[in-house]
């Protein structure tokens, strides 16, 4: 029996199926995003891992989830994907700490088959279970949300909160995280030490990239100006259209 010769069509089948195959010293790592801003579970949050991908040589396999919590409200930002950084092992810490708002992280980089597979929250839940409760609080509130400005940040969703006696100060900004197929903005305010760039010196969280900008209403009333008649949701409201006009 002769040599049998593909067609055009089996040929290009036969060729796509070779470029899906892991490339020799190549890792198969697990890709997935996570931004999520409300009912937040510690016990029953899961990472859906659903997709994976073939890295480049030399790359490794990451995953790196942030908790932002805030009064009551938290969100879970997180990223699984190829990373060209340097093995390192699992990294859990806050990046700010309570009282007031809080932002925790996790990040690691591994380079084994599929090895980045973090399903829950439970390095981000040992830390906050080591984190000192806030007993004292002062007469002073401020509203509070984590979110999606047009979503879970309306002015009917801002409560307001009692401020722990150590973080006193009202803090709003806009915060942006970026890697991959993640992108995400959302709004965070509460209660917090000083009115300042809480992640000034974290412009890099694992691969995921981040931007702050502080919102115009709260810097005018740090400058002096006076609170809305209107009330301190419609101040809100007032300036976070102004910062998204920019």
């Amino acid at each position: 029996m002769g040599p049998q010769h593909l067609s055009p069509v089996q040929l290009l089948c036969v060729l796509g199926a070779i470029s899906t195959l892991p490339r020799a010293g190549a890792l198969l790592c697990y890709e997935a995003t996570s931004s999520l801003f409300r009912a937040v579970n510690f016990n029953h949050w899961k990472w859906l891992l659903l997709r994976s991908a073939v890295c480049k040589l030399a790359e490794g396999c990451e995953e790196t989830l942030v908790l932002i919590e805030t009064g009551n409200r938290r969100g879970v930002v997180g990223f699984k994907g190829c990373s060209p950084a340097s093995s390192y092992p699992k990294q859990v810490s806050y990046l700010v700490s309570p009282p007031g708002l809080s932002i925790a992280s996790y990040s690691r980089v591994c380079r084994t088959y599929l090895c980045n597979n973090l399903t829950n929250l439970n390095p981000l839940l040992k830390l906050k279970a080591k984190a000192p409760k806030t007993t004292a609080f002062a007469s002073h509130s401020c509203p509070t949300c984590v979110g999606e400005h047009s979503q879970d940040c309306l002015p009917n969703f801002v409560t307001t909160d009692s401020c722990p006696y150590n973080a006193p100060k009202c803090y709003s900004s806009t915060l942006s995280f970026r890697a991959g197929f993640l992108n995400t903005t959302f709004l965070l305010m509460g209660c917090a030490r000083e009115h300042a760039k809480l992640l000034e010196n974290f412009n890099q969280i694992g691969s995921i990239s981040v931007s702050e900008v502080l919102n115009i209403v709260e810097k005018a009333q740090i400058a002096g100006a006076e609170p809305s008649s209107r009330g301190p949701a419609w101040g809100i409201l007032l300036g976070l259209l102004l910062a998204f006009r920019k």
